[in-house]
């Protein structure tokens, strides 16, 4: 399984906001993925599975947050990245 790349500083932000700002981003990327669930391009597939990468990223971010995860089960799973 590859390491889903995911910014540092978006790592940084929602390590340390408040819990509800995390819920909401989550919920968020959820729906626009339920919006966008058949997508018909090569382009329209790449960004699909971006966003779908972004929401795991971030589900990872909140069970660290709670205990859920270790840190190094979160570094198994994401990599932080520069950009």
């Amino acid at each position: 399984m590859a390491l889903i790349p995911f910014p540092i500083n978006t790592f940084n932000h929602f390590q340390g906001c408040l819990p509800d700002i995390l819920d909401e981003e989550i919920s968020r990327t959820s729906i626009r993925l339920r919006l966008h669930n058949n997508p018909q391009t090569d382009e329209e597939r790449k960004l699909y599975q971006e966003e779908l990468d972004r929401l795991s990223a971030l589900k990872y971010i909140s069970q660290l947050r709670k205990g859920k995860i270790s840190r190094d089960d979160f570094d198994q799973k994401v990599e932080l990245t520069a950009l």
